[in-house]
C-alpha cells in the first residue's frame, strides 16, 4: 500500500484513481501505477508505461497491459524516482531569511552562530520538522541531513525520510562517545566532520576510519571558500583568527598545503566513502585527484552563487568522471529544499550539461552516495516504491527530460511505501 501526498501552493488537480478502500486491500495487493511516461533513470524512459508495486517493492517496470492489480493512473505526467537530496541541514530551518549573505562568508558564519545560539531547541526542531515536510511535498524522500546540534534525529526519522543522518563535528575533539545507533528501518546514522579548516586532522581521521569500519557514507565540506583556501595554503588569515577567537589550536596541524583536496588526500582520506561537499575552488588536478580515489561529490550551487558568488566548475568535473549528485544546503542561505528548483538552476548556469546526467544527480547519484542504492534512485524491480508524479508532458524523452529538469514540470503528487509515512 502507498501514500499519497499533494504538494501545496499551485492548484493541482488530482490525476489518479485511488483505491476506495486501501486499509481492506490484501496485504500483498499490487498497485499498478500509470503514466504517460515513466522515467526508470536519466538513460530509460518509457512511453505510456507502468509500475507495479507489490507490498512496498516495485517488482515490474514496463508498457501495454499489466495484468492484475489495482490501477492508479496518474495521466500523461512523467513518474519519475523519489528526489535525493544529498546535503541539507534541517537544523537550519529557523534561520530562513535571517541572515544577510552579502556581507561574506566569514561574516555570515558569525551571524549563523549567534542566531541559532538565540533559538530553542524546540524552535529549532519545529522549523527542522516544516522544513522535512517542504522537502518531502517536492518530491524528496531520501536526504543526507547535517546536524551539528544532534537534535534532527527524530525529525528524520519521524517525518518519514530515508537516507543517513549525519552527526557533524568539528573542533579538536571526538564525540564523548562514538557508538552510532544501528540502522532503523534503512535510516542509517553516520559520522560527518564540518570541513579541513574547521576540524583537527586526528578528528578527521579517526571519524572516518569509524564510517569505513562499519561501511557508513563519511561526509565534509571540501574547498568551498576563499577563506578556507586561504588557511589551508597559508595557515594564516581572517580563518586563523577566527579559529584562534573560539579556542581552536591548529598549530600542530599539517599546513601549509597545496589545497583542501590535497589536504585530505595527504591524510589519506579520499576514497568511495567520501561524500565531499560543494567543490567551489577545485582546479583540474583536484577533480582528477578526486575522479581517481571515486569520491562522491555533492554540488549546491544556489547556496554557492548565494554565499561566495560562483558554482562549482559542473561541466569540468562530469567531463572528468567524476561521481556528482546534488544537495540543496540549507535554509539560512537558498530559499527552498526543492530538488526541482536546484535543477533548474543548475540547467539554467550549465546549459552543456545533459538533462540525462542532471536528472541522475538529483535521483540514482545522490543514493549512490549516501549508500541506499539498493533501495532508492530508479524505477528498477527490487527497489522501494518511492514515486514522483510530475504533469509534464512532451513529444520525445529528450523533451521530457528537459522539462523536467528546467523546473517546467507543474506541480510535484508523491507516493511512497506505507512504512515509510510519518507518523
Amino acid at each position: 500500500m502507498c501514500l499519497w501526498v499533494e504538494s501545496s501552493g499551485r492548484q493541482n488537480k488530482k490525476r489518479c484513481t485511488a483505491p476506495e478502500n486501501p486499509v481492506n486491500m490484501p496485504p500483498m495487493a499490487s498497485i499498478i501505477h500509470k503514466a504517460g511516461w515513466v522515467v526508470v533513470h536519466g538513460r530509460r524512459v518509457i512511453r505510456d508505461g507502468f509500475v507495479r508495486v507489490t507490498g512496498g517493492v516495485i517488482t515490474e517496470v514496463g508498457t501495454g497491459a499489466a495484468g492484475e492489480g489495482t490501477v492508479v493512473d496518474h495521466g500523461e505526467g512523467a513518474l519519475v524516482p523519489a528526489f535525493v537530496n544529498a546535503h541539507t541541514h534541517l537544523e537550519l530551518s529557523a534561520l530562513a531569511g535571517r541572515l544577510t549573505i552579502d556581507r561574506g562568508f566569514e561574516t555570515w558564519v558569525r551571524d549563523l552562530l549567534v542566531l541559532r545560539q538565540e533559538q530553542t531547541s524546540d524552535h529549532l526542531r519545529r522549523a527542522a520538522r516544516d522544513g522535512a515536510d517542504h522537502m518531502m511535498k517536492a518530491g524528496t524522500l531520501v536526504a543526507g541531513e547535517i546536524s551539528t546540534l544532534g537534535i534532527t534525529a527524530e525529525v528524520f526519522r519521524d517525518a518519514g525520510l530515508d537516507g543517513v543522518w549525519f552527526y557533524e563535528v568539528l573542533g579538536q575533539h571526538l564525540p564523548e562517545s562514538m557508538n552510532l545507533p544501528p540502522a532503523d528501518g534503512g535510516r542509517a546514522v553516520s559520522f560527518a566532520a564540518h570541513a579541513p579548516h574547521t576540524t583537527a586532522p586526528e578528528v578527521l581521521c579517526r571519524l572516518k576510519q569509524m564510517c569505513d569500519e562499519r561501511g557508513l557514507p563519511f561526509s565534509i565540506h571540501l574547498a568551498e571558500s576563499p577563506e578556507e583556501v586561504e588557511f589551508i595554503q597559508t595557515g594564516k588569515g581572517r580563518w586563523a583568527d577566527f579559529l584562534k577567537e573560539r579556542g581552536i589550536d591548529f598549530s600542530q596541524w599539517p599546513l601549509p598545503s597545496k589545497s583542501p583536496v590535497g589536504y585530505l588526500a595527504g591524510l589519506g582520506l579520499l576514497g568511495p566513502s567520501l561524500l565531499a561537499v560543494h567543490l567551489v575552488h577545485v582546479d583540474a588536478p583536484d577533480i582528477a585527484l578526486l575522479a581517481q580515489n571515486r569520491v562522491h561529490g555533492c554540488l549546491c550551487p544556489r547556496s554557492n552563487m548565494a554565499l561566495h558568488g560562483r558554482m562549482p566548475d559542473v561541466a569540468r568535473m562530469a567531463a572528468a568522471g567524476l561521481r556528482l549528485c546534488l544537495g540543496t544546503d540549507s535554509l539560512a542561505c537558498v530559499d527552498s529544499l526543492s530538488m526541482l528548483d536546484e535543477m533548474a538552476f543548475v540547467a539554467y548556469k550549465c546549459p552543456a550539461l545533459r538533462p540525462a546526467d542532471l536528472l541522475n544527480m538529483a535521483t540514482i547519484n545522490g543514493t549512490a552516495a549516501l549508500g541506499v542504492a539498493d533501495r532508492f534512485g530508479s524505477l528498477e524491480p527490487g527497489k522501494k516504491g518511492a514515486l514522483v508524479y510530475l504533469p509534464v508532458t512532451a513529444e520525445n524523452p529528450k523533451a521530457l527530460l528537459e522539462r523536467i529538469v528546467s523546473g517546467d514540470s507543474g506541480p510535484v503528487s508523491t507516493w511512497w511505501p506505507e512504512e515509510r509515512k510519518p507518523e
